[in-house]
């Protein structure tokens, strides 16, 4: 099969810059790599395919010479042998730094790192604001008891995988080029489970309730996320446990809104009280309190109580409670209340006209 040209390879146009073609390769480089697609076979000859045109591409001279004489150049491809570029990371490092960010490349012979497990824990608003432990109890995958993690029946062990030959690692070759990939039979292991073991059925784990002491910091947000290292899913070989992530949900609270640091509510007073200025108590996360209003406040008026919100996670204080007032009409008055409210109304110059009332109008008020 006719090799492709190592433009269209990068997906690049023949007059890119180094640059460019650094930028072409780092992104798709990162794609096909064989350890981030350890079962797929064709990642690996896509991943040599481009790192053979970089490698040319990105040399001045060999690239004078590709473009003068394509494939057949001569000298273009470092001289007779194949080139063993391994799993790149010093390629990668002499050109990139560290591409994949400090990720592992391969796994490590015989060990199985344990996943992360994710638990979704639901804590009350006054419990995010004054902060709390809770227990939690989850199903964690630990290694079975009867294999130790081995996946193997008793009085059996794995059997070297005939793939790899107990490398974990399989090598391609393509034309002059040479690389070692993760084993697709046994997922870098170099092993291969024949007698299952019967207490976890091969799979060398085996799910337990297990106990956690979660420590909720005051001023939790909801859809914090909390990370208790080492007790997620258990490794096997030697490996390391993956970690625990506790993802936090606050209730909807029936008095309080949150927005931000700041918390937010409501409360009723009667007209009289909004009319003339009163104490009245307002409910806060800490326990109700007093709070003056001023003489002649109206509906939608907003006040602030300080330091009534939620605590800072990082540094100190805490956000306000903010309190908006809403007068409370009275809808059914007395005759003699609202004789007082027709002779306030003219007192103020905004006399009422008083008319009798229909028959309809008090059956309303009967029904209601």
């Amino acid at each position: 099969m006719p090799k492709r040209d190592y433009y269209e390879v990068l997906g690049v146009g023949r007059d890119a810059a180094p640059d460019a073609l650094k930028k072409a390769y780092r992104k798709l480089a990162m794609k096909f790599h064989p350890d981030q697609n350890p079962d797929d076979v064709s990642a690996a000859e896509k991943f040599k395919e481009l790192t053979e045109a970089f490698q040319v591409l990105s040399d001045p001279d060999k690239r004078m010479r590709y473009d003068r004489f394509g494939h057949d150049a001569p000298g273009i491809h470092g001289g007779p042998g194949a080139v063993d570029i391994g799993s790149m990371a010093d390629f990668f490092d002499s050109i990139f730094g560290s591409v994949f960010g400090g990720a592992p490349r391969a796994r490590r012979r015989g060990g199985h790192p344990g996943r992360d497990l994710q638990y979704d824990l639901t804590i009350t608003l006054e419990q995010a604001v004054s902060g709390t432990d809770v227990r939690v109890t989850i199903p964690r995958p630990v290694r079975c008891d009867t294999c130790q993690g081995s996946g193997t029946a008793p009085g059996t062990a794995p059997d070297k995988c005939g793939r790899c030959s107990g490398t974990g690692t399989v090598r391609l070759e393509s034309g002059i080029f040479a690389m070692s990939a993760t084993c697709p039979s046994c997922g870098g292991a170099g092993e291969v489970v024949r007698n299952r073991c019967p207490g976890c059925d091969g799979r060398g784990l085996s799910v337990k309730d297990q106990q956690f002491e979660v420590g909720i910091p005051a001023g939790a947000d909801d859809g914090a996320v909390k990370i208790i290292p080492g007790a997620g899913e258990q490794g096997r070989g030697g490996a390391p446990d993956g970690d625990l992530h506790i993802v936090i949900h606050v209730q909807d609270h029936p008095i309080f809104m949150r927005r931000g640091m700041n918390l937010l509510c409501a409360i009723k007073v009667g007209f009289p009280q909004a009319v003339l200025g009163a104490e009245v108590d307002v409910p806060t996360v800490d326990g109700p309190v007093k709070m003056r209003i001023k003489p002649g406040t109206e509906s939608g008026q907003t006040y602030r109580l300080k330091g009534k919100g939620v605590p800072m996670l990082r540094g100190s204080g805490r956000g306000d409670e903010l309190v908006r007032v809403e007068v409370d009409i009275p809808r059914k008055l007395t005759a003699r209340q609202k004789e007082l409210v027709a002779e306030l109304g003219k007192e103020l110059g905004t006399e009422i006209e008083t008319r009798p009332r229909t028959f309809i109008e008090k059956l309303k008020d009967l029904l209601e």
